[in-house]
């Protein structure tokens, strides 16, 4: 789903990247209509960088594909170690973050990358041909 609404950054191992990841994420999608998006969008980089961070520990990059029917978010990172939905129980404070995309997501899923690493992804429904949801 490339698309000339697309963007990509790149960030190094940084826990204040995350932050700046949103950022891009929102201002991206403001750029191309589509900002009504942007707080689930927001929460699924969120989630899936600091993913990145805890357990690859390198360098991720963000990439977005605005489409008509979706908005395809990926976090790639250097590691081939899949993630693990996650059962914390009340008294844990982690391992919720992959339930939390799914529980926005339209779908999401895992891609092995040909030079090693993984792409994370999500794609969030947009509602139709450019119009909000």
């Amino acid at each position: 789903m490339t698309s000339d609404r697309s963007g990509t950054r790149t960030w190094t191992a940084d826990v204040s990247h995350i932050a700046e990841a949103r950022r891009f994420v929102a201002g991206h999608l403001a750029a191309n209509g589509r900002g009504d998006l942007a707080p689930d969008a927001r929460l699924i980089v969120s989630e899936l960088a600091t993913n990145a961070l805890m357990h690859a520990g390198t360098p991720f990059t963000v990439t977005l594909d605005v489409g008509d029917d979706a908005v395809l978010l990926r976090v790639t990172d250097g590691s081939a170690q899949l993630p693990v939905v996650g059962e914390p129980g009340l008294d844990q404070s982690g391992g919720r973050g992959l339930g939390i995309v799914a529980a926005l997501a339209g779908a999401w899923g895992v891609t092995s990358e040909p030079g090693g690493g993984k792409s994370v992804w999500a794609s969030i429904p947009t509602g139709g041909a450019g119009g909000p949801a």
